[in-house]
């Protein structure tokens, strides 16, 4: 592995961000890998599999009028082969999430196909760098 390798996974999280960002579900679906299973678990939700799934929940939470404003804070990228992992925290009006982004390289672009986030309990969380974010 090579810091090249975790930057392309960083990088490809970051997408996932700005994707949810400008609520663009199209861009959404191109980070989903299409030849892997993909599985993802919203903040209360039970778990979704399937891409079908998956990417029908993401299409209705960013057509949503209620999808709330996220950025993304101390990104880790954790890199076995050709499978990566992240996690960080999401960045949100009233607190913070705990969020796991799992990648596979698909050809040469890692693709997601594993998202989960929780809320983070009171007084657990890691401070933020100053500034409120880090990557």
């Amino acid at each position: 592995m090579t810091r090249a390798t975790e930057l392309d996974v960083l990088e490809a999280n970051a997408g996932f961000y700005q994707a949810f960002a400008a609520r663009d579900a199209t861009a959404m679906a191109r980070l989903w890998a299409e030849r892997h299973p993909v599985a993802c678990i919203h903040p209360g939700w039970d778990v979704l599999d399937g891409r079908d799934r998956v990417l029908a929940s993401w299409r209705g939470i960013l057509e949503s009028g209620s999808a709330p404003e996220i950025t993304c804070s101390l990104a880790e990228a954790h890199v076995l082969g050709d499978v990566a992992y992240v996690t960080c925290h999401e960045v949100l009006a009233g607190g913070r999430l705990a969020a796991t982004n799992v990648f596979v390289r698909e050809g040469s672009a890692w693709r997601m196909v594993h998202h989960q986030a929780t809320p983070i309990a009171p007084g657990q969380a890691r401070p933020l760098p100053s500034g409120g974010l880090a990557n």
